[in-house]
């Protein structure tokens, strides 16, 4: 059986992979789209997608910390079938937009 504190986590930071996978296809766009955007993320680290990755990945533990503390502390009440359609949405829906942008814009 597996442990509650363990699958809370896991759904917890499941949702968080699929809410980042938008986001950082979102941060693409608007890093080529906007070169103030892409001159700030540049000059914060040195290179923009050093900026890029750190941006996301805080994004992502504060998301998976915020869901864990969802439902009363019990984290995201679903089933694990679910969440891993969830995960793979958002991942694809990531894809899409990136992939959508650069042949529009391309």
């Amino acid at each position: 059986m597996e442990k509650s504190a363990d699958l809370k986590h896991t759904k917890s930071f499941g949702m968080s992979v699929a809410l980042c996978a938008v986001l950082n296809a979102l941060l693409v766009i608007a890093k080529e789209r906007s070169k103030f955007v892409a001159d700030w993320m540049q000059r914060a680290t040195g290179h923009h997608w050093i900026t890029h990755v750190a941006i996301i990945l805080i994004l992502f533990a504060l998301f998976g910390w915020c869901f864990a503390r969802t439902n009363g502390g019990q984290g995201p009440g679903m089933s694990v079938n679910r969440l891993t359609s969830i995960v793979c949405s958002g991942v694809v829906a990531g894809v899409l937009i990136v992939l959508g942008f650069y042949v529009i814009a391309g």
